[in-house]
């Protein structure tokens, strides 16, 4: 049902993916399984996310509030697809498949607290400008400045998520 929010290929059938996941290796206790193509859809996302943003800084640059809040919305809805994906694809796994190795695992809570807290501040920046009654030049300033803010935290964290966090994601023992 929500295959187009993963990744999947719209031609990719029940019966493909049912087996796909069947011969999949999952985690210990949560049925979440390896998925060798997750990284690179999570890499994926951050370049989307970051085009996305490129193009709220030139809107922003023309001072063109109606596109700027269209813009503002879509990003809102590929990052919210993509914590979602992270959440329960990445970090669930990860939380099993990391049991036996505790620092691994701690670094790994430290990214999902971290991403939690930056989810939510990125939500609040998006529904305060989002809903701005009126535009003017001290509104944009106000916003110019924020946005410069988030688009620090979040290049940072792309950037630490593919560096770092990202590489904790392999296989369970034994398995391909």
């Amino acid at each position: 049902m929500f295959d187009f929010l993963f990744g999947r290929k719209e031609s990719e059938t029940n019966e493909t993916a049912e087996t796909a996941r069947k011969d999949a290796p999952a985690a210990p206790g949560n049925g979440i399984s390896y998925d060798p193509n997750l990284i690179a859809e999570l890499k994926l996302d951050h370049s989307h996310l970051l085009s996305l943003f490129a193009n709220i800084i030139s809107t922003t640059n023309q001072r063109n509030e109606k596109l700027l809040v269209e813009q503002l919305n879509e990003f809102g809805q590929k990052l919210r697809g993509h914590l979602l994906k992270e959440n329960v694809r990445f970090y669930v796994y990860l939380k099993n498949s990391l049991r036996s190795d505790e620092n691994s695992l701690a670094i790994m809570q430290d990214f999902s607290h971290e991403m939690q807290q930056i989810g939510r501040a990125v939500t609040d920046f998006l529904h305060k400008y989002i809903s701005v009654p009126q535009w003017d030049d001290a509104q944009w300033a106000v916003f110019d400045r924020d946005l410069n803010a988030v688009g620090k935290v979040l290049g940072r964290r792309i950037e630490s998520e593919e560096d770092t966090l990202y590489t904790l994601y392999l296989p369970q023992s034994g398995q391909s």
